[in-house]
């Protein structure tokens, strides 16, 4: 009876979501953003809709935001090479 409940538990997917979410915005977007989402989408069915539909979200604006400093920095950089 107890691993049923263990399987459904969704705290390691939310605590996984939640790190690959924050490390979205400063390291590897194209890797941990998906792998958030992931996350994100296997907790809701797991009983974290909540949580599960925040992890998505806030994955994939990270991950608009970091791709978009990291063109910024890239011209920036660029441009002002001696």
């Amino acid at each position: 009876m107890e691993e049923a409940e263990t399987r459904r538990d969704p705290k390691v997917f939310l605590i996984l979501g939640w790190i690959f979410a924050v490390v979205t915005l400063f390291f590897l977007p194209i890797l941990f953003g998906p792998a958030a989402i992931v996350m994100g989408a296997l907790a809701i069915p797991r009983g974290a809709k909540v949580q599960g539909i925040l992890i998505i979200v806030l994955a994939i604006v990270f991950m608009i935001l970091s791709m978009l400093l990291g063109v910024l920095a890239f011209s920036y950089f660029s441009s002002h090479t001696p």
